[in-house]
């Protein structure tokens, strides 16, 4: 059995794939975050819109500068994330499909430009999120293989939201958004 273009066997296997989100963050690290001493002294949401996603094959990663990189696992709709939520311990699934048997070792958001922000006195700003609708964001991890239909990875995106956003003395925000991955495989007939 050989492999195609994306990687997978092309005997037409296909595993599972669950796709969730969690933060890393403890519940009071954003509200040290203020544009100005007073009147926006924390924020209450910070909602990130991701356009596209997808679970890249190893040997694919290195297309740095492609948004169509790897194979889609978002519905058609955007999906909207408030990093408020994964901040407090709420994680959030984001697909659950099939994939194509073969090796993957990468998964690509593209978010909208900004994100929009809210504080604590409702005020809202729209927030620059760093190469989420250029390139995505590149999430790496050890590689994972999918053999056949009996197997599942559960790849779970942790983003440290403490870390991602970030307040400078002239009051502007930005998203470097700081993403890891843990994987769990497991093969339900075995």
């Amino acid at each position: 059995v050989g492999c195609d273009s994306t990687g997978s066997m092309s005997d037409g296997e296909r595993g599972t794939l669950e796709l969730g989100m969690s933060g890393t963050s403890t519940p009071k690290s954003l509200n040290t975050l203020s544009t100005t001493s007073n009147a926006q002294d924390s924020i209450t949401e910070a909602t990130v819109t991701i356009a596209k996603m997808s679970i890249v094959p190893a040997e694919d990663t290195s297309d740095g500068d492609s948004t169509d990189t790897g194979i889609s696992v978002l519905r058609s709709e955007n999906f909207e994330v408030d990093l408020i939520d994964l901040q407090t311990g709420l994680d959030t699934t984001l697909a659950e499909t099939e994939i194509p048997a073969g090796e993957y070792s990468q998964v690509r958001l593209i978010t909208n430009e900004k994100a929009s922000v809210t504080f604590g006195d409702g005020s809202q700003k729209d927030v620059m999120i760093a190469s989420g609708q250029q390139t995505g964001l590149k999430v790496n991890f050890d590689p994972f293989t999918i053999e056949s239909a009996d197997d599942r990875a559960n790849v779970m995106l942790n983003w440290n939201v403490e870390e991602s956003l970030k307040g400078n003395p002239q009051g502007n925000l930005v998203i470097t958004p700081v993403i890891d991955a843990s994987v769990d495989v497991s093969s339900v007939g075995n």
